[in-house]
């Protein structure tokens, strides 16, 4: 286990430069790439770098990058870039007149100086209020939508896995289900969604009994799910509800009605509770709750929510305990059942897991410095921990074979992304080695992790069990009142 330790601990102190340090002096900032274009660094209405807390630098950013886009008015990503500095400068200074004549002034100059191309349309989808600001935001997401449709109608080779899930969600949210099955298609075929993601929405839905209702926190719950559905032809028994979109009355009344579900009147709903601002999050969440609560008690379908759901805002306290877990996803039901036996169903008879053994595939043009749709191939691979771990424990009683390929599906979840990383950094020399570490340092490293997975599993697993013991033995040692205490 000291090895396992030892090697861990080497990999946790290995540092990656994921930007560079912004240094406005030598123009840095702009990251120049070896073909001479400048890397997409920020989103639409955000971003993400190492002095984004720094008001100063914020400001300096701000001024440069418009600057850059003066000089350079038809390079596409300086636009990007200078519409998230834009955006954050504004969210630090405060949101107002003033800043609404800096957004004004940033569309025309887009219009201007790049009109009928992609990175116009799709900037304009956030920038759609400039044209009516007086609006109560109706009129808003239909110029969204319309720009949504135009960057569609042109999308480049390189678009970015995060613009392709973005044009998904604003076609979902206008039902328009022609073209979120094209750009589903499209999301597919270009490749711009990791395979392991896929893996881990398909075994949620294998998991699920036939017609069963699954409720998403969001778009990038649904996302995925779709794609198995209506581009794999897989699962299509299965429905799903955005819970991101509950605020949507169209949305809600086609949902209702075709999920067999009672109306649920918004308006009277308001007018009992009352309206409030945007920036009351706790009002709008008694909403989602409503909502969620509301199709648990009403759908004839069984209703199953995301593993991660037990830390979702949107659920009542009486709603949550009455959640069960079975694995990757939560059933709700208000009798209760056996759920560890639909948990070693899933993992024996449902579940797909062998591919957890291989290295993760990341999708073509991934671009995600702050924000991405929905959880990362790691991400989602650590969920299985917990379902392995609870289940561990029974399977080393009255199933050796399925203890050791359980052992050896959650040892590699524990160290297969330190292995991808070596064997990254070994093959291309990119990444930063901590001081006093060598390249020799990381193979050896390298080899130890994999001589590991081959040859110690069980070792491997009856270390967890040891410290686990060694664990509750200082917490139970922790609550015994010593003797003085006791007087």
């Amino acid at each position: 286990m000291k090895r396992i330790l030892t090697t861990i601990a080497l990999a946790a102190t290995i540092s990656f430069t994921t930007m560079a340090q912004v240094n406005l002096n030598d123009k840095e900032y702009l990251h120049p790439r070896e073909d001479g274009k400048i890397e997409l660094l920020f989103g639409p209405d955000f971003y993400s770098c190492e002095s984004h807390n720094d008001t100063t630098m914020v400001a300096q950013l701000y001024r440069e990058w418009g600057e850059y886009t003066r000089q350079h008015p038809t390079d596409g990503i300086g636009w990007r870039n200078y519409s998230g500095v834009l955006q954050t400068y504004w969210m630090k200074r405060g949101w107002g007149e003033e800043s609404q004549k800096a957004r004004i002034n940033y569309a025309q100059r887009l219009r201007e100086s790049i009109p009928d191309t992609y990175t116009y349309y799709y900037m304009m989808i956030h920038y759609s209020s400039v044209e009516d600001p007086d609006d109560n935001g109706e009129k808003w997401a239909l110029a969204k939508y319309k720009y949504a449709c135009k960057a569609m109608d042109v999308l480049p080779d390189d678009v970015t896995n995060y613009d392709m899930n973005e044009l998904i969600s604003i076609m979902m949210d206008n039902r328009d289900t022609l073209r979120t099955n094209k750009l589903l298609f499209e999301l597919y075929d270009r490749r711009l969604i990791s395979p392991n993601v896929l893996q881990y929405h398909f075994n949620e839905l294998q998991g699920m009994p036939d017609s069963a209702l699954y409720l998403g926190n969001g778009h990038g719950d649904i996302i995925p799910k779709l794609i198995i559905q209506n581009v794999m032809g897989l699962h299509r028994d299965k429905v799903f509800y955005n819970q991101g979109i509950c605020f949507n009355k169209d949305y809600n009344a086609q949902s209702f009605k075709s999920l067999g579900v009672p109306e649920l009147d918004f308006d009277k709903w308001l007018r009992i509770h009352g309206t409030w601002s945007n920036e009351d999050w706790d009002r709008q969440f008694d909403w989602n709750k409503e909502v969620v609560q509301h199709l648990c008690n009403h759908s004839p379908r069984p209703v199953y929510f995301s593993a991660n759901g037990l830390s979702s805002d949107w659920l009542t306290d009486s709603l949550r305990a009455r959640l069960y877990n079975e694995g990757l996803t939560l059933r709700y039901s208000a009798t209760p059942y056996d759920n560890f036996a639909v948990k070693r169903r899933n993992i024996d008879q449902r579940y797909l897991l062998e591919y957890l053994l291989y290295e993760f595939q990341k999708p073509k043009n991934e671009w995600h410095r702050g924000w991405r749709w929905g959880d990362s191939e790691n991400d989602y691979a650590e969920n299985y921990i917990k379902l392995f771990k609870d289940q561990l424990p029974w399977y080393k009683k009255n199933d050796r074979e399925g203890y050791l390929r359980l052992g050896r599906l959650f040892f590699r979840i524990m160290v297969g992304p330190w292995i991808t990383t070596f064997r990254q950094m070994a093959d291309t020399g990119e990444g930063e080695l901590a001081e006093g570490k060598t390249m020799q340092d990381l193979e050896k490293a390298l080899k130890e992790l994999e001589d590991i997975e081959k040859n110690r599993i069980e070792e491997f697993l009856k270390d967890i069990e040891d410290t686990e013991k060694k664990a509750k033995e200082a917490d139970k040692n922790a609550e015994t009142p010593t003797k003085q205490e006791k007087k």
